[in-house]
């Protein structure tokens, strides 16, 4: 039986693949991998860049303190009532087929004028100038020694079947601030049966 010998190559270059294999791909080749990879990243950066861009801005609350501090003094103005000038007059005759009248005495306060003054009755529209009254006929005003006397009378009165009326003054203040009232109230009693009294609020 015969030995057969075959002849070797180098040391181990049975099973060395030589360099440049087709297995192996060129160096060169990673240089467009490489920018592909960079513009893809670029791509995805600027798509979110635009989305944001392209989003409606979100509402937001806002809580703030200002530390300055606003003080103020009010004061309210104090006006007085027109002082008292005598007793109030009260007429009514038998079975009210006479005259009848309510009669209320007053002065003005320090200050101030017949024109600040304003008088009202029972049945008026509001309030009445005093000087509007100083020719009246149903409502007249009069003045003597500081003293002004203020008297209802006739139709304006209306105290035929037996009623009970009012008389009232304040002033008022130019920044329209008004006094208290002084008011003078008369009752007839009816068909004129007993005596026609009133009474004045405040009493002095």
């Amino acid at each position: 039986m015969r030995r057969v010998i075959r002849p070797r190559g180098p040391r181990g270059a049975e099973h060395d693949e030589p360099r440049g294999s087709e297995h192996d791909e060129p160096r060169g080749s990673e240089r467009p991998r490489r920018m592909r990879t960079r513009l893809c990243a670029a791509a995805i950066a600027l798509g979110i860049i635009a989305t944001g861009q392209l989003q409606p801005p979100q509402q937001t609350e806002a809580l703030w303190a200002d530390g300055e501090v606003g003080r103020a003094t009010f004061t309210a103005i104090s006006v007085p009532i027109p002082p008292y000038g005598g007793e109030c007059g009260i007429v009514g005759s038998l079975l009210n087929l006479g005259q009848s009248s309510l009669t209320m005495r007053w002065r003005l306060p320090a200050g101030y004028s017949l024109a600040d003054a304003r008088i009202g009755y029972t049945g008026s529209n509001g309030l009445v100038p005093a000087v509007d009254t100083l020719l009246g006929t149903g409502l007249r005003t009069t003045q003597s020694n500081g003293v002004l006397t203020t008297e209802l009378t006739g139709a304006l009165l209306n105290a035929a079947l037996g009623a009970s009326r009012s008389l009232s003054v304040l002033v008022v203040h130019p920044s329209g601030w008004t006094s208290p009232t002084r008011t003078v109230v008369g009752d007839w009693p009816l068909l004129g049966v007993g005596a026609a009294t009133c009474t004045m609020t405040p009493a002095t």
